[in-house]
């Protein structure tokens, strides 16, 4: 009887979100009132790239291109979401839908740690907490720059991983599709 209730339930909300992917709607999302980067202007094609971004990018060995955009405001990457991305739309509750392909969701059993010294003793090693050589790690790394610097567009998002200052860390998240920058 339950499994009947959620699955009513499903199909209701999946009625309610009929994309919408119209003009006039996309244009909408470039005056959404939050945003949790620095608006940008949607007509500017240049990236904003600071020397000291440069910089710290070419350690990774990802080539900085026009194509690159940081720290993008929820707008920006709506519409390009919308304009480069097959099988985006826009919910009627104003919500990004972006089908991902055959694996979607999470994968917590794809977890890899790099087993070193730093991690040895202080990781739970387990089905969840694989340990991964360094070698490996470092051929699965320069697939992942190669397979980046082949791509149109990137996406760069500065942030932090946890809230309160006092224990929060940096972190920066390059990828290829907008929608993964949001």
């Amino acid at each position: 009887m339950a499994a009947a209730a959620v699955s009513q339930t499903a199909a209701k909300q999946a009625r309610g979100l009929e994309p919408l992917r119209t003009r006039a709607y996309s244009h909408a999302a470039q005056h959404m009132k939050y945003s949790r980067h620095k608006p940008q202007q949607l007509q500017d094609n240049k990236p904003s790239v600071a020397c000291s971004f440069e910089q710290s990018l070419s350690r990774t060995n990802i080539s900085v291109h026009s194509g690159l955009q940081r720290n993008s405001s929820a707008a920006r990457l709506y519409e390009d979401a919308l304009r480069h991305e097959s099988d985006t739309a826009i919910s009627s509750t104003g919500a990004l839908i972006a089908r991902s392909g055959k694996k979607t969701g999470r994968s917590p059993r794809d977890k890899r740690i790099v087993e070193e010294a730093s991690t040895v003793d202080d990781v739970w090693w387990g089905p969840v907490n694989k340990k991964l050589s360094e070698e490996a790690f470092e051929i699965n790394y320069k697939r992942a720059v190669n397979y980046l610097n082949r791509r149109e567009r990137l996406y760069v998002f500065d942030g932090f991983a946890g809230w309160n200052p006092k224990y929060r860390i940096k972190v920066r998240v390059i990828c290829a599709r907008a929608y993964h920058a949001l």
